[in-house]
This record gives structure tokens, C-alpha cells and sequence, in this order.
């Protein structure tokens, strides 16, 4: 029997709750904004305002239909059920109530 409160029970939880996620088979979809008008959308994370260069007038946004959208230049798919399964492999504390998991994509 495993300990609720040890890693491992954390990350089977947090497996179950990304692979319902990817199951539901989202579409995905990339567009690039004017970079004023991309960062006046309000779910993009803050951050990413800090890390685009200033220089950069378009910004490439990356929305997860019903799910999330960020600014993103990385490559993706078309939609989640493409990723496979997902296991956690390691969870990383990164202060309170926040954690980092590492992932492994299987079949």
C-alpha cells in the first residue's frame, strides 16, 4: 500500500489527471499576435512579457483549445492525444504550491 502523502502517490495522481487531459484529444492551434496585442491577453503568463526580447514584434501563441494558451515559439502538435500516455517520473518542490514534474511520454 503506498503512503498518500509520499512522491510516488502524488505523481499517480498527477499522471491520472494529465492523461484524462490528453485523452480528451484538444486541438491545438498556433498564431502569431503583434506583441502589445499578445501580451494584453489575459491568461498569457506574465513571465513570458520579461523573456520575449524587446526587439521581437510578433509573438507566437500556442492555444491548447479549452485548456490553455501561452506565448510559445517551440514545436507542436496538432492535438493532445498525439503525446501518447504520460508518466511522472520525478516531482521537484518549487515552494509552496508549486511543484515541477518530470515526465516520460510513452506509448
Amino acid at each position: 500500500m503506498t503512503c498518500p502523502s509520499c512522491p510516488r502517490a502524488s505523481g499517480t495522481r498527477y499522471e491520472a489527471a494529465c492523461n484524462a487531459e490528453v485523452g480528451l484529444d484538444r486541438r491545438i492551434d498556433a498564431r502569431v499576435l503583434p506583441r502589445a496585442e499578445a501580451f494584453a491577453i489575459p491568461d498569457i503568463i506574465r513571465t513570458a512579457t520579461n523573456l520575449v526580447p524587446a526587439e521581437v514584434s510578433d509573438v507566437r501563441i500556442v492555444d491548447i483549445q479549452g485548456l490553455d494558451q501561452q506565448a510559445d515559439g517551440g514545436t507542436h502538435v496538432a492535438s493532445t492525444s498525439q503525446i501518447g500516455k504520460i508518466q511522472v517520473v520525478k516531482i521537484e518542490n518549487k515552494g509552496r504550491g508549486f511543484r515541477r514534474l518530470r515526465i516520460r511520454l510513452t506509448d
